[in-house]
């Protein structure tokens, strides 16, 4: 059971970080208009951030648990 429970942080922490990442890539790439719409596209890419942050955050709280054994 334990090593089903490590598994499943594995994985969950593996999706998690290639979520994150492909948000931030994704930040990094897309063309932003200058123009009037440029509250709107500012607005998505800090709610992308704080996306991609809060995805970091969970991931590495899932590998810390795993390397502590506190499952």
């Amino acid at each position: 059971m334990r090593a089903l429970t490590t598994l499943l942080h594995v994985i969950s922490s593996i999706i998690l970080f290639i979520a994150a990442i492909s948000i931030i890539r994704y930040l990094f790439t897309a063309e932003f208009p200058t123009h009037s719409d440029v509250f709107w596209m500012g607005a998505q890419a800090g709610a992308l951030g704080v996306s991609a942050l809060i995805l970091l955050a969970l991931g590495l709280l899932l590998l810390h648990r795993i390397a502590t054994h506190k499952l």
